[in-house]
């Protein structure tokens, strides 16, 4: 009796070391399970300011400099970014949007700054544009057009029909079986209205893409929510023309445009290369569309490729911007000239901003005062 007592004294204490045992691993399991969260949980809780005001800054910069742009321009935007007060930083890398409120308060700023020199202004300006264009073409995604079909109302064109001439349309709608554009305006404002049939020429600029152009006919004419239009045929083989990496906007502005040549001098072994302007051969063209890097010219009599070019336009009612060039390609158009794209080379800094300043809508809305009030009101720039 003894010894079974022993034995089962024995038995009973062993079970109860195991379950000690049990107990004590299920007792660390849960210790280890509050650690986790309380770690995730301190992961997660807001940041104090001057912690997240340091998170933010460094993964601000990190993401302007991956979308390309050089630390002074990274700085430059980081600091309209705190002093705009943006709520959310990151979003200018996202949203042009926000991109152009922010870049807009920035250059009426530089505008309105004392004490600075002319050239700073100038510069300044020219680094906020640059911020725009870099941006803007990292995020281009340039999906090549296919059909007319695809083209949305409100895209601007310009049409061109088999006697010659360019005229500034829009389209109004976009149905199955043909395309609705406004009917354009010929001179002295008179509708031009062309006989069923009648070949067309279509040109387009597509945001963030290229310029394409394609052949049509006219099917008939309507009236669109009060709005006279032209019926056009629908086309599936587009034309893609010279895509540049700079957004371009259309314009339609008389323009002068004169050769270059190129006077060498000076010995054979060193030769001096001189561009003189040939004045008496300036030709009249017009200006179709703008942006940073150049612009498409309609003409009658367009230079060959290659050709070097100085370019004068207005935009702003200003004095004329001057600019100087390339011809990089040229549609020809039989009987009717063509269009031709050039390439800047050299354009002042001060004639850049305003290019800038138009193509990406920038300027300034005028403040004037009512005559009856008083009251600051607001004037769109002509």
């Amino acid at each position: 009796m003894i010894l079974l007592a022993t034995m089962n004294y024995k038995l009973i204490g062993s079970a109860d070391q195991n379950t000690l045992l049990y107990f004590g691993i299920a007792i660390g399991a849960v210790v280890l399970l509050i650690l986790v969260g309380a770690l995730v949980s301190r992961r997660r809780r807001p940041r104090t300011a001057a912690e997240a005001q340091k998170y933010s800054s460094a993964f601000f910069r990190r993401t302007g400099r991956s979308m390309g742009l050089p630390a002074l321009h990274v700085e430059a935007l980081e600091d309209l970014v705190r002093i705009t007060k943006v709520k959310q930083p990151l979003l200018v890398f996202s949203s042009a949007g926000m991109l152009d409120d922010v870049l807009k308060k920035g250059l009426y700023s530089v505008e309105a700054a004392r004490g600075i020199s002319d050239e700073e202004r100038e510069r300044r300006k020219a680094v906020l544009f640059q911020i725009k264009q870099i941006i803007e073409g990292g995020a281009r995604k340039g999906a090549v057009l296919r059909s007319s079909v695809l083209l949305k109302p409100g895209q601007l064109l310009t049409v061109s029909p088999a006697a010659g001439g360019h005229f500034a349309s829009k389209v109004v709608s976009n149905m199955k079986d043909f395309l609705t554009i406004s009917a354009p305006a010929g001179a002295a404002g008179v509708e031009m209205r062309w006989m069923r049939g009648t070949p067309l020429a279509v040109y387009l600029w597509r945001e963030n893409d290229a310029g394409y152009s394609f052949q049509s006919k006219v099917l008939g004419y309507d009236t669109v929510k009060g709005l006279s239009c032209v019926l056009i045929q629908h086309s599936k083989t587009l034309r893609r023309e010279q895509r540049r990496k700079a957004r371009r906007r259309q314009i339609m502005r008389a323009c002068f445009y004169y050769p270059i040549r190129i006077i060498e001098s000076g010995s054979a072994r060193r030769p001096k290369r001189k561009a003189s302007v040939e004045q008496n051969l300036r030709t009249l063209g017009t200006v179709a569309d703008l942006s940073a890097g150049g612009c498409a010219i309609q003409t009658l009599s367009p230079f060959d490729k290659g050709k070097l070019v100085m370019v004068e336009f207005d935009i702003d009612r200003k004095a004329p911007i001057r600019a100087f060039g390339k011809v990089m390609s040229v549609h020809r158009r039989k009987g009717r000239g063509g269009i031709m794209h050039v390439m800047f080379t050299g354009v002042t800094r001060q004639y850049l901003n305003r290019i800038c300043s138009f193509v990406y809508d920038f300027t300034r809305p005028v403040e004037t005062r009512a005559p009856a009030t008083g009251r600051a009101v607001t004037v769109p720039p002509r």
